[in-house]
């Protein structure tokens, strides 16, 4: 079970990366809204599959989700 958590948010981080840095991934100053959308998704349900193994606490990452919201808010309003 510990390695498969590990890896869980292992996946969970390398999309907080293309959240943060799309240009390093060949996106741009921006990533596309679909795929924020995609991604900000799938990293809730990681998140959530975490809390349900009882591996993660729920607000062990907010700072750095509240930073990706500021930015998908931005991201949005600026469309």
């Amino acid at each position: 079970m510990e390695s498969l958590t590990g890896r869980i948010k292992q996946v969970h981080r390398d999309m907080g990366n293309i959240l943060n840095r799309p240009e390093a991934f060949g996106l741009g100053e921006r990533a596309p809204l679909p795929l924020v959308n995609a991604l900000t998704a799938m990293r809730q349900k990681l998140r959530e599959e975490l809390i349900e193994l009882r591996q993660w606490a729920p607000d062990e990452d907010l700072p750095a989700e509240l930073s990706q919201d500021a930015d998908t808010t931005r991201l949005r309003s600026s469309r």
